[in-house]
């Protein structure tokens, strides 16, 4: 996470939109040397290995993150390839991979076990008309003997379209149970929660040029599908060709589709209910007909944050589009060497560091790979606040996103040094799109005036400092005190302070709500001071509990709340 910290209100995402210096805030091209790009997939556990496929040089593979490529196409006897896909997920999944190729000679699906050095046609199973397997998009089950792939017929209607093998492509079977009439498919996706949870989009007929073009929705793996299109348009003069379905990473229930834009009603389209329902959300996108969707990405982790490539025969307007509001608004997201003539038909993102979208042109003007990286992945802080109780510093933020967090280190220094001292550390969430709540408290500090400030650490060791808050701290107290747990509610864990001016037994008790005693936190003597303990719910339910302490002669009762 770059760019750390905005105290008191959250970062707007304006960085993508200023271009600052050569390859970073900028598009650059990548290569040129893979010819126009069709498709491009990126290995989710080492995103340093990408494969980019095309009509001119078959598929090529970097295995550097993009700075250099090679061609891989010994065994492809079609090498105008469409579609490419690998098991993201599996531990070796960048060296089992899926090729689709266009209709013609020796078309259909081939595969290689080892990176692409040898490909192997594999279409046993898959009847349709001879020079007509056209490839249009491949999809991987994190096991990857589970394939799925579409049919395309540019002259007909396909005869099944959609196919699956369970042996990793020897044998492929149809699944169109619960199809309609139109079997021509574009596009798929699958959950990423549950890979039996599979999305797919039609084409139209193009005998007799009739849609409507459909989403289909299977939550058995293919064995059955139904038709999830409440929201698309249903008219049979729409042949609006739906291109591509993407779901996102961080939240299932957000599905988005990019339709041509054959008619008015084609477009960018968003379901937030796992495709039950869609909503068409196009404004500032083009709207010229003939506009095409060719590919869609969502940003992992800011899922309001999505990004399509469009084309059209009159390369005018098109190139690559950013929302950051899911949808509402939509702006270009061209420049640098990325032109708003090129036809972009591919879309991927690498997630590890500040994030990278790589970008496939598959026209002739601008063919290649480009890449866009980020400057920084936001950490946007909601609040950074400090606070005194008897003699205590409690600190407390809330962070609205988070990416790559490894953790907080909590650094304080007095008013008459400028030099910051570590006191504590908190572990972080990762990536996160929720609303995060922290505290730490700071009990080892007398009477004076101090600063403290956070240091937000990356898994990758870089780090980013916030403002710093100033507190004050008038007297010690010199009576028994308890104060009131911090924070409260709390889940799973919160702290329990307390001062005994003297030297004491003492006895620190939590009872539930019946006044059964749960736990024993204290029960000895103490010498004179400042106390913090951690109280961890372990498997306790919600509710309202009540501690206690007692100090020789001193009692004190006092009631948290914990909220699961």
């Amino acid at each position: 996470m770059k760019k750390f910290f905005s105290i008191g209100f959250l970062f707007l995402l304006l960085a993508p939109f200023i271009y600052s210096q050569e390859g970073i805030d900028v598009w650059t091209t990548t290569t040129t040397s893979v010819g126009r790009v069709y498709g491009m997939e990126i290995y989710k556990l080492n995103q340093t290995t990408i494969y980019a496929c095309g009509l001119d040089q078959g598929v090529n593979r970097s295995l550097d993150g993009g700075l250099t490529w090679s061609p891989v196409n010994n065994g492809l006897l079609n090498t105008q390839v469409q579609a490419i896909a690998i098991a993201k997920d599996h531990p070796i999944g960048q060296f089992i991979v899926y090729a689709g190729t266009a209709p013609g000679a020796n078309d259909g699906v081939y595969k290689t076990t080892n990176g692409g050095d040898s490909w192997t046609r594999i279409i046993n199973g898959i009847a349709e008309p001879v020079g007509t397997l056209g490839v249009q998009a491949l999809l991987v089950h994190p096991d990857p003997n589970i394939v799925y792939c579409t049919i395309f017929n540019a002259t007909a209607n396909a005869t099944n379209g959609i196919y699956k093998t369970t042996d990793g492509g020897a044998n492929w079977f149809p699944i169109v149970n619960g199809i309609g009439a139109i079997k021509n498919f574009l596009s798929l996706a699958i959950s990423p929660i549950n890979p039996d949870i599979i999305y797919a989009g039609t084409s139209f007929d193009p005998v007799t040029s009739t849609g409507p073009s459909a989403i289909y929705k299977s939550t058995d793996g293919g064995a059955n599908w139904f038709l999830s299109s409440n929201g698309l348009p249903t008219d049979p003069t729409e042949i609006n060709p739906v291109r591509v379905i993407q779901v996102s990473e961080d939240n299932p229930n957000i599905v988005a589709a990019g339709l041509f834009m054959n008619t008015v009603n084609g477009g960018f389209y968003l379901s937030t209910d796992a495709g039950a329902s869609w909503v068409k959300k196009h404004n500032g996108l083009p709207s010229a007909t003939g506009t095409l969707i060719r590919s869609l990405a969502i940003r992992t982790v800011l899922t309001n944050q999505f990004f399509v490539g469009l084309d059209r025969s009159t390369p005018t307007d098109i190139g690559v589009f950013i929302t950051t509001d899911g949808g509402d608004n939509w702006s270009s997201f061209n420049g640098g060497t990325m032109l708003n003539t090129y036809g972009v038909r591919s879309l991927v993102f690498n997630t590890t560091g500040n994030h990278t979208l790589f970008a496939g042109c598959g026209t002739a003007t601008g063919q290649g790979v480009y890449e866009y990286t980020f400057s920084f992945v936001p950490v946007e802080l909601v609040s950074f606040s400090a606070e005194v109780v008897s003699g205590q510093v409690n600190l407390s933020w809330i962070t609205a996103t988070e990416i790559n967090n490894y953790g907080f280190e909590i650094e304080r220094r007095n008013a008459e040094s400028e030099v910051y001292f570590n006191i504590g550390f908190v572990n972080g969430n990762g990536n996160s799109t929720e609303m995060r709540y922290y505290s730490f408290s700071d009990n080892s500090v007398s009477a004076g005036k101090y600063f403290y400030r956070l240091k937000q650490i990356d898994f990758n060791g870089s780090f980013e400092y916030s403002s710093e808050v100033e507190v004050s701290i008038l007297e010690v107290l010199n009576d028994f005190t308890l104060n009131q747990n911090y924070p409260n509610p709390f889940n799973p864990s919160t702290r329990i302070s307390f001062i005994i001016p003297q030297n004491s037994f003492v006895t620190l008790k939590v009872f539930d709500v019946l006044g059964n005693e749960i736990e024993t936190l204290v029960n000895r003597d103490l010498s004179a001071g400042s106390y913090d303990l951690e109280f961890v719910s372990k498997n306790f339910t919600s509710g309202v509990y009540f501690y206690n302490l007692t100090a020789g002669e001193f009692t004190k009762t006092m009631k948290m709340i914990l909220s699961k």
